[in-house]
């Protein structure tokens, strides 16, 4: 019984540590964020930051991470070739659980390796797979991936900023009608 107490106590501490990183990131830079503010705002003595987190950074990146492995995790899970709709309206619902957070990530954080970590996932998940074509060589193939997963984390952006008033399965739709999408302007 007393570790089931134990980690819930050590739960809810980390959790109210990275509420108070959330909340400090409102109106500051990471950089600009100390220790003392986070244990201040955590209601908390600086000795239990420390027993889990080196720094503002080490938990900023550990949030990053957590929100990494639930995306790597989804995707592994869903194969992309027939759940593609079903594995972005997770991930999306995923966003939104998490939107805070992810309005930092995203938006806010220009320290943040999240974009290069999602291309890595977009390999990983081998999109390659799904636009298989003999006229598509590797060099466009790469710009294509890198085209397609800038344009969706740009939506993601615009999403968080204007507070998530589509729902994922609109943005979805959103997403696959642009990417159907053709302008072409007249003369």
């Amino acid at each position: 019984m007393a570790g089931i107490k134990g980690n819930r106590r050590i739960i809810y501490t980390k959790t109210v540590i990275k509420e108070s990183l959330i909340e400090l990131l409102q109106d500051k830079e990471i950089h600009q964020i100390t220790v003392t503010d986070i244990c201040k705002k955590a209601d908390i003595n600086r000795g239990t930051f420390y027993s889990h987190y080196k720094d503002a950074y080490d938990l900023l990146q550990s949030m990053e991470d957590e929100l990494f492995n639930q995306i790597l995790e989804y995707v592994l899970e869903m194969p992309l070739e027939t759940h593609l709709n079903t594995l972005l309206i997770s991930i999306f619902e995923l966003i939104a659980e998490n939107q805070s957070l992810c309005k930092i990530l995203f938006c806010n954080q220009r320290g943040s390796q999240l974009l290069d970590r999602i291309l890595y996932i977009a390999h990983k998940a081998d999109i390659e797979s799904l636009v298989q074509s003999p006229e598509l060589d590797g060099v466009f193939l790469d710009y294509l991936i890198k085209y397609s997963i800038g344009g969706i984390l740009s939506v993601i952006q615009v999403w968080l900023q204007n507070g998530l008033k589509e729902s994922p399965a609109d943005l979805v739709k959103f997403l696959s009608n642009m990417s159907t999408y053709t302008y072409y302007p007249q003369n």
